[in-house]
């Protein structure tokens, strides 16, 4: 089978969940013998070496047609500007290599001039799209966001019901898409995953007695509510054994002065990463929109409580079985949730802990590879 996989961006090349998630979507569609013919672009100079992207297994299975990406404007809507002009060299580029595929995958706004333009063309097979966390018709923090959003939302919906099929995470996720499109009917859940070699042994997972260990992973970005972390930390009753930890590129000036606060910086490898994770007892997401999290995924691989917003697909991960969600990520509601983690004795905690790392289980790439190849396959 051959799979046109439109992308903006893959890891390592583009940070961000999107672009992980279309680089695992590739391996392991390449994996199970597929072809992938793979646009995507980055900020570079050269094309990447795909190599440092893909295993040998999977590499041999994908081509790779590199577009160089630019986006210098400060004018409102110059994102929305760059997505189609960029989508407008993807189809080009198709037409002028007389490319063929079985099944067209699109993510975001990169199926935009395949949509518009595949009647003249004659293109017949089916195109599907992917917004992952849908964010634009999710909960912004301030006026920006919201703004922003609004200029996306009337794109994504024309693009969405133009599409054959549109993907889903599921959860909260399905709910959002089904709401904006014509035919729900036409909507598939596939969920992410996490890689199984990132796996802790279950024998591993421990707890301190008396000691409870907050992380929290990410950038600084409004959707991820570190502010209200912030917040949510200077009204808790700390005690002996309760620390935070924030891993993640965080500027200085947006640092809390705290003694119960340590600061890592951003960690690019996963070995390190993952040892950080083992020291740990619970992970903190209070973000205000989310897809469907890698955070939460690595942290219950690692054998992790979780603390959470319920947006997105967060709740195929996240119960009372292996943590907390609440609704909107107020201090308020951080601050119980926290609280109730740190009174929690610690039996409850390790039961928690353990419930994470089982239930990540149906959750592996390689199981969601073939169900998203058996997807394909039925729909091309």
């Amino acid at each position: 089978m051959l799979v046109l996989l439109l992308t903006d961006g893959i890891t390592p090349f583009v940070k961000g969940g999107m672009q992980r998630h279309s680089q695992l979507v590739a391996e392991h569609l390449a994996r199970l013998g597929n072809k992938i013919l793979l646009y995507h672009y980055s900020e570079s100079d050269t094309p990447p070496d795909l190599d440092t992207a893909f295993t040998p297994q999977a590499s041999k299975h994908i081509e790779q047609f590199w577009f160089p990406y630019e986006d210098t404007s400060i004018i409102p809507g110059h994102y929305l500007r760059t997505q189609k002009r960029m989508s407008r060299q993807y189809f080009d580029a198709f037409i002028q290599q007389k490319h063929e595929a079985d099944f067209i995958y699109a993510k975001g706004f990169m199926g935009w001039s395949f949509l518009k333009r595949r009647q003249v063309h004659g293109i017949k097979v089916p195109i599907a799209v992917k917004f992952h966390g849908m964010n634009m018709f999710q909960s912004e923090p301030d006026l920006k966001g919201e703004i922003t959003k609004y200029l996306l939302r009337s794109s994504v919906k024309r693009i969405m019901n133009k599409a054959d099929y549109v993907f889903s995470y599921g959860g909260k996720i399905t709910e959002i898409i089904a709401n904006e499109l014509h035919d729900p009917t036409k909507i598939i859940e596939i969920p992410s995953g996490i890689e199984r070699e990132r796996m802790r042994a279950k024998d591993d997972i421990n707890t301190r007695e008396g000691v409870r260990k907050f992380l929290f992973v990410g950038r600084f970005d409004r959707l991820k509510g570190l502010p209200e972390l912030y917040k949510a930390i200077q009204r808790i009753d700390v005690r002996n054994g309760v620390s935070f930890t924030i891993v993640g590129p965080i500027p200085e000036e947006k640092k809390m002065d705290n003694s119960t606060v340590t600061y890592t910086g951003e960690v690019k490898d996963i070995a390190l990463l993952s040892k950080i994770y083992d020291e740990h007892d619970v992970l903190i997401c209070p973000s205000f929109s989310e897809g469907m999290p890698n955070v939460i995924m690595e942290a219950m691989s690692r054998g992790l409580a979780i603390i959470a917003t319920d947006v997105g697909a967060t709740s195929l991960l996240v119960s009372e079985e292996n943590g907390i969600l609440f609704k909107s990520p107020t201090p308020e509601s951080i601050v119980i949730a926290l609280n109730r983690m740190i009174s929690d004795s610690d039996d409850m905690i390790l039961q928690q802990k353990l419930a994470s790392r089982s239930r990540i289980d149906k959750f592996i790439w390689e199981s969601i590879g073939e169900k998203l190849n058996e997807a394909i396959r039925l729909l091309k």
